[in-house]
């Protein structure tokens, strides 16, 4: 019976070449851990979509994130009687890296409060107490056209070094019951 020589190296090759696949994983596993991990380093394109559960939030925001029957997640908007922001409690925060980064913020705002309008509303992007850009709302009472309004604002921050976060905020007046729905904050390094 006459085998080839040629038939051993090639199998040799196959075999080593599947050791380092499946060890692959592995080391690398044992190589990154969360103490290597700068904070405020980790951005939304690094988490696989559907990976974050309810369960793996922080206390604060399992309390201030809400769900809808139809398991939408939304944010009640707390009273905030100052229109410029300057007090208004801040419903996301993204940090802020060296170098220029594309802020992204998203959502509907939903007026809930039955038979009152909603005038003077905003949600805007603000860092280190300075409003970097929003969005106007003048909201229907429930129930009736105009109680909703989808927003998305979008800046190019650049910075030297790590920075002061951004937030973003909401106004809500005095006997309104105003709701983020779909919250979005992101923040994307482009230079």
């Amino acid at each position: 019976m006459f085998r080839s020589t040629r038939a051993l190296p090639a199998a040799i090759l196959a075999a080593v070449v599947l050791l380092v696949a499946m060890a692959g994983g592995a080391t690398a596993a044992k190589l990154i851990t969360g103490k290597q991990i700068k904070n405020g380093t980790i951005t939304t394109l690094d988490v696989k979509n559907g990976s974050v559960r309810f369960g793996d939030l922080h206390a604060s925001a399992r309390t201030t994130l809400k769900s809808d029957a139809d398991t939408n997640l939304f944010l009640e908007v707390p009273t905030c009687a100052d229109t410029t922001l300057d007090d208004c409690t801040n419903l996301l925060t993204v940090g802020i890296v060296p170098g220029s980064q594309l802020v992204t913020a998203s959502g509907t705002i939903d007026n809930f409060a039955a038979g009152v309008p909603a005038i003077s509303n905003r949600c805007a992007l603000v860092q280190g107490g300075v409003v970097l850009n929003e969005a106007r709302f003048a909201l229907a009472a429930n129930g009736a056209p105009g109680e909703v309004a989808s927003f998305t604002l979008q800046q190019v921050i650049t910075v030297p070094d790590a920075s002061l976060p951004v937030h973003l905020r909401c106004t809500e007046m005095g006997g309104e019951n105003l709701r983020l729905a779909e919250p979005r904050l992101t923040s994307i390094k482009v230079g």
